[in-house]
């Protein structure tokens, strides 16, 4: 890993974008390993390393939501920045944790890339 790569959880169910995004993170410099459910994301959190960033849609098909994965992380790993993504769904800001961003899709790949790049959040 290079030093200006940022290790990245990406959560999303559906596999032409979970493998579009990881390419576009990937292309960017960050190391990104892929999960489809919250429940893969939960056991890849346990058994570690920890992403710097959790990147998580929030309807997610099977079981927890992203929404609930977050305040999970949130919970249990508050180091780990969270960034959660919709085309469809628009939180309420009280409906995720305080220091997760809400990111809507379509997003550009620049503009993703440089969110999980930030270091302020």
């Amino acid at each position: 890993m290079s030093e200006s790569s940022v290790p990245i959880l990406l959560v999303e169910d559906d596999p032409l974008v979970l493998d579009t995004t990881a390419e576009l993170l990937s292309d960017g410099g960050c190391e990104v390993r892929r999960c489809c459910n919250a429940d893969e994301a939960l056991a890849a959190l346990h058994e570690g390393p920890l992403p710097a960033v959790l990147v998580t849609d929030i309807s997610l098909a099977s079981g927890r939501s992203g929404l609930d994965l977050a305040r999970m992380v949130a919970e249990r790993w508050p180091q780990v920045r969270l960034l959660i993504v919709s085309g469809a769904a628009r939180p309420q800001r009280e409906d995720y944790p305080e220091q997760a961003l809400f990111f809507t899709k379509p997003y550009a790949g620049g503009a993703l890339l440089a969110m999980v790049k930030r270091q302020d959040w």
